[in-house]
């Protein structure tokens, strides 16, 4: 008896995995079937109350016996109701749904299923800036001397998630403004506006644009401001690769039910946080300051007095211990080889860790004011907790897990 119930629920679960998870593998007479099914089922749950005693049971003996024959596997039977079923309740008011309502509907419930997954479980990010290389990459932007084949671009949009532009000055024009916006969701795109009102999208986050302008002799930064330059008719505006940067998952649940840990990477919101820094070290890196979210190393944990030696960050009066700090400190590459920066204070002063003196992070009662410690692993270009200040418990959104895509080394795992 034991063992047919276990046949019984092997066949059960053999079936559903074939119709659901193997849908489209499975016969079209079992697909067509299953599709009448959830019609009556549907047309039975919804119009109930309106159905008469004749309605009903024609609809339900029809689900029955299509649900049956489906169990057995019956082709000649499953094909005999399905039609018997078209027949019978087509004429009936509201059977037969437009099939645009159904993707509709279909559609509806895949962005609720989506959303509920992006708030409750899981986040994909998009990682626009530099700041964690070379654990994790951000959105670079390479100058090439001419545009590859169609095939070269395909595969490196498969592999590495790049992508080419080549935009040329068709008039004399000035550029007169750089932003960048979200673009899909996860994407961000920078768009450059010039005197005469065209713009030109580019797939990538505004600091990369403003690295490679500069790099082109196009923007400079002077006492005075930032001074945008000009292109003559016929000169290129941008020719060059721009390598994606990294589309990881963040694990939203984890710190539901564990505490933060030094040495992990981990995504927080900037509410409360004067990432605005108006010193001119800040104007380096001020493609991160228009950030809502910002991905950094956990460094410091509440109660942790730091202080940054270079190359070595203290903690607690020693060098870090975790080994994904300690290979920053350590220089080797491909990791930065000048390890942990200190910000000098005479260049510096309103700046939260600078060369003067040690500084504690808070740990008060209060869970959601407790206070962490986000540095960059690429400390020579990270706008992080040493400028700014320290990021509350309220900000934080939790640890990176997984890189998605692209398939590089950097795939999978987060450490």
């Amino acid at each position: 008896m034991a063992r047919e119930h276990m046949m019984k629920y092997l066949k059960f679960f053999l079936y559903w995995f074939l119709d659901t998870v193997l849908t489209w593998f499975t016969p079209r007479w079992r697909r067509t079937g299953r599709e009448t099914c959830a019609a009556l089922r549907r047309y039975i749950n919804h119009y109930r109350p309106q159905l008469g005693e004749k309605e009903l049971s024609t609809c339900t003996e029809l689900l029955q016996g299509l649900q049956g024959a489906l169990r057995l596997w019956n082709k000649a039977e499953t094909e005999r109701l399905t039609k018997l079923a078209d027949v019978q309740c087509s004429p009936m008011q509201g059977y037969k749904r437009h099939a645009l309502v159904e993707m509709a509907e279909s559609f509806f419930v895949i962005m609720v299923v989506f959303l509920g997954i992006r708030t409750y479980y899981a986040q994909p990010f998009r990682i626009p800036t530099g700041s964690m290389q070379p654990s994790l990459n951000g959105i670079i932007v390479h100058p090439v001397e001419e545009i590859p084949s169609a095939p070269k671009r395909i595969w490196d949009m498969i592999t590495l998630g790049s992508s080419y532009i080549e935009a040329t000055a068709d008039a004399p024009k000035q550029l007169v403004k750089i932003h960048d916006r979200p673009k899909y969701l996860l994407f961000t795109e920078t768009i450059l506006t010039f005197s005469d009102g065209s713009t030109i999208s580019i797939p990538s986050a505004k600091g990369a644009v403003i690295q490679y302008l500069k790099d082109q002799g196009k923007l400079k930064e002077t006492p005075a401001g930032i001074v945008l330059g000009s292109f003559s008719a016929g000169e290129p505006i941008m020719r060059a690769r721009v390598d994606a940067g990294d589309m990881i998952i963040v694990n939203r649940m984890s710190y539901h039910f564990r505490k933060p840990e030094r040495g992990e990477t981990f995504v927080f919101d900037t509410r409360g946080i004067n990432t605005s820094m108006k010193s001119s070290a800040a104007l380096r890196i001020e493609d991160q300051q228009a950030a809502t979210h910002y991905i950094k190393r956990l460094c410091g944990l509440p109660g942790d007095t730091l202080q940054v030696r270079p190359p070595y960050l203290y903690v607690n009066g020693t060098p870090a211990k975790e080994h994904t700090i300690a290979r920053v400190a350590e220089g080797k590459a491909p990791f930065n080889k000048c390890g942990y920066q200190e910000l000098p204070f005479r260049r510096i002063p309103n700046a939260y860790m600078t060369d003067l003196a040690p500084v504690t992070l808070r740990n008060p009662e209060e869970v959601n004011l407790r206070e962490y410690a986000a540095l960059g692993d690429n400390t020579t270009n990270s706008l992080d907790s040493r400028y700014w200040g320290p990021v509350k418990q309220f900000n934080i959104v939790g640890p990176a897990c997984l890189t998605v895509w692209p398939f590089t080394s950097h795939w999978g795992r987060i450490e």
